[in-house]
């Protein structure tokens, strides 16, 4: 076992796989009472509820009137870029100022090399198509570190990918699913272990560790790990 914090890991994941780790908060509406904005992030707190909720970074201000659907509850969540604690918040992935057009994009932060704060969306999504993410320069493809995992045995790689899957905080770690367009089913996704989380459907630049041959035990097995992955857009 090259992994023994994780020899506890397939009791866990058994309870965890069937169920979703995120809740529809459902469509809902108010006032803003404060916002914040960090790690790419705009934090928003709701006047009537005084909820939290958290989205990609936009414009908005005290005052006005937004609509927002869909998220994640987190409990207890810290903060790194704001250096807070909430004891509850929502991640959300729609929320738009009442009256706008719906078909405005939200606007997205640009890059911040990495993204501690953010929660995933609430579903996993397809795979990208063959060709459609371009190959990191210097990086691997999941293709060639599955292909010969052994190969990468404890060795730093780096690869670009979409996020497909995230379950998160899972025997104090986050287990997201990464996928490139290259390999065939089912060694076309590389699963990655990291302290920070992404949003599902969000193409980054992953650079971790790979640990070969994972064998948890009651059926869990990889033929290759990412450890302790990093993020970036």
């Amino acid at each position: 076992m090259k992994l023994p914090t994780l020899v506890l890991l397939a009791c866990i994941l058994s309870l965890f796989e069937p169920m979703s780790l995120v809740a529809d908060t459902g469509s809902n509406s108010g006032t803003v009472a404060e916002t914040l904005d960090a790690g790419g992030y705009t934090y928003i707190r709701i006047k009537e509820s005084d909820t939290w909720i958290a989205t990609s970074t936009m414009e908005v201000s005290k005052g006005a009137q937004i609509e927002y659907s869909g998220g994640s509850e987190m409990l207890n969540f810290h903060s790194k870029s704001l250096n807070r604690t909430f004891e509850s918040i929502w991640f959300v992935g729609d929320v738009r100022v009442s009256g706008q057009d719906s078909s405005q994009p939200t606007p997205i932060a640009e890059s911040h090399g990495t993204m501690h704060d953010i929660i995933p969306k609430n579903t996993a999504i397809a795979a990208p198509a063959s060709g459609e993410i371009e190959k990191l320069e210097n990086g691997k493809t999941i293709e060639e570190i599955l292909s010969d995992p052994a190969a990468f045995d404890t060795k730093a790689v780096s690869l670009r990918a979409r996020v497909t899957k995230v379950n998160a905080d899972i025997m104090g770690r986050n287990w997201i699913t990464l996928q490139d367009g290259t390999g065939i089913a089912p060694s076309n996704k590389l699963i990655a272990t990291s302290q920070e989380i992404v949003p599902v459907g969000e193409i980054i630049t992953a650079t971790g560790v790979i640990i070969s041959d994972v064998d948890l035990g009651s059926g869990y097995h990889y033929v290759a790990l990412l450890e302790d992955a990093t993020f970036a857009k």
